[in-house]
């Protein structure tokens, strides 16, 4: 598969993640065009997602949608797009009012080969169960600073019964520290909600979960995986071998009044 059919594979994956989560959590989703929808309810724009796969037959048309879709619902909201795919849908949400707020690189991993063994410390496994499930929670809260029951409304029970999810869990002295989430479609492992407990980052636990999740991907059938890095996981990645595409933009809503 070449880089430009990666990319698009890695929309796809963003899209149906984020829909994966809202249909465990009981989100608001709908799809217009090539964008999904998830509406959590809670008044954080990125908890609130337009996310397109690629190019719209009617961008200020389909803007249009997704602002009255979000403003019937009273939150903020982020519309992902990348470019070059993306630029008639930004051109018309700039046009409507939207703001840029940035936005993470998109990270593929061309071939799943050798997945190297986690440090000897850290047991990593394959969670499928209310406890596991709970490990990834807190995990999660405490390394993106998240408050414990936001994690718990995103992170609903039914991701441990779905055949394209898995969490994988690194744990010390049995206390769970790092944490990653799989998200499957087709062959792209979508690798999602990577968190490190503060005390123990630096350790290379972080790499160790995001590469049991991509071996689990593998397992299922996964030929490549894909992530959104953060600034600060960005030359992990790039050292597992993870290569960049270029950055998603971000634009916030509701527009200016």
């Amino acid at each position: 598969m070449n880089l430009e059919a990666l990319a698009a594979a890695a929309d796809d994956n963003l899209g149906a993640a984020w829909a994966l989560l809202g249909h465990h959590a009981g989100f608001a989703l709908a799809r217009f065009d090539n964008v999904s929808i998830v509406s959590s309810g809670v008044p954080m724009a990125f908890f609130n997602g337009a996310f397109a796969s690629g190019p719209c037959a009617d961008p200020s048309g389909v803007v249009a949608d997704v602002i009255s879709f979000y403003a019937g619902r009273n939150v903020p909201f982020l519309l992902w797009a990348r470019p070059p795919d993306g630029d008639g849908l930004l051109a018309a949400g700039r046009a409507a009012g939207l703001r840029d707020a940035g936005g993470p690189p998109l990270m593929v991993l061309p071939v799943i080969d050798e997945i190297p063994l986690p440090p000897l410390e850290l047991d990593v496994r394959i969670v499928n169960d209310p406890a596991g499930l709970q490990g990834h929670r807190r995990v999660v809260a405490g390394g993106f600073g998240m408050p414990p029951e936001l994690a718990q409304v995103i992170l609903g029970d039914g991701l441990l019964d779905d055949p394209d999810a898995a969490i994988a869990v690194g744990c010390l002295d049995g206390e769970p520290v790092a944490t990653a989430l799989l998200a499957r479609t087709g062959d792209t492992a979508g690798v999602y909600n990577v968190a490190t407990l503060d005390a123990f980052r630096g350790k290379g636990y972080g790499a160790a979960v995001t590469w049991a999740a991509v071996a689990e991907g593998a397992r299922r059938g996964c030929t490549h995986a894909a992530l959104q890095s953060s600034d600060a996981g960005y030359r992990v990645y790039a050292r597992m071998g993870f290569i960049d595409l270029g950055r998603y933009v971000q634009l916030e809503g509701p527009p200016h009044e």
